[in-house]
Order: C-alpha cells, then structure tokens, then sequence
C-alpha cells in the first residue's frame, strides 16, 4: 500500500509574502494565513510530497529537537485537509523530488507552522463579477 500523497486543492489560489503564505478557498470564501515553517511545508505539498518527505526535507532545512518537525506535520495535515486546501491522493508515482541536502549549510531553527482562517472577506471572494450579471447588474453574490 502505498503512503498519502497530499497535493494543494484545485479551488485555492495562494501566494508567499515576506515568509508567510495567503491561500483563497474560491469555493467558500474563507483566506488563510500560513507562517512559521509553513511556506516551506506549502512548498512540498505543491510538489505533491507525502508526510514522511515533509518530514525528511524539514529535518535537512531546520535545526529541531527529536520529532519536533514530525509532529509539528502530523498535526498541520489534518487541518489542510479538514478546511480543503489540500487533498489526499493515495498513488504510488511519485511528483515529488528531493532537493539534495546543502554540505555544511547552516540549518534555521525550526518554527512550528501556524495557520490562521479568516471569513471577514468571504462575501467579496464569492462575488464573480465576469458570471454573476444580469439586469440587476454588478456586484451580485454568487448563488
């Protein structure tokens, strides 16, 4: 059997921003706010990396103590993929490559990933103004 590949889900649109990652659900509305060691975790998923990788390509990236990075993973998973901004693929091909590690690189100290849900703009990200016109003209909530 093969290992969960999570990949990012197809109605998020994001961005890193100074360190910090903004995610859109375009189907509910809600924004997200991913800081931390959470740009890089993004990073992998839009590899399509499983746990165990994660865990791997931290552990070369970030100075942490034993199964700090490992939990840190198993408890951001669930929560992307509850609020549906990853999705799970269980396959065995493999999208996901490892960058080899740096010879003597310094490692940066691990900070656990922080991920923040926001619905205070959700009736301006459910508007679609190109779909959503008619006689009563724009802006019209999306039904």
């Amino acid at each position: 059997m093969s290992e969960a590949r999570f990949r990012i889900g197809p109605e998020i649109v994001h961005e890193t921003v100074d360190g910090e990652v903004i995610a859109i659900d375009l189907g509910n509305g809600s924004y997200y706010s991913l800081a931390g060691s959470g740009p890089a975790i993004w990073d992998l998923l839009g590899d399509g990396a499983t746990e165990a990788e994660i865990g791997t390509a931290l552990a070369v990236q970030f100075e942490a103590g034993e199964g700090e990075i490992g939990a840190a993973v198993s408890a951001l998973l669930p929560r992307l993929e509850q609020d549906g901004l990853v999705v799970r693929e269980e396959r065995t091909q493999n999208g996901y490559s490892a960058a080899p590690a740096a010879a003597g690189g310094e490692r940066a100290r691990f900070e656990p990933p922080r991920l923040e849900r926001y619905t205070d703009m959700k009736d301006y990200f459910l508007l679609d103004p190109i779909h959503e016109v008619d006689t009563a003209g724009w802006p019209r909530p999306a039904a």
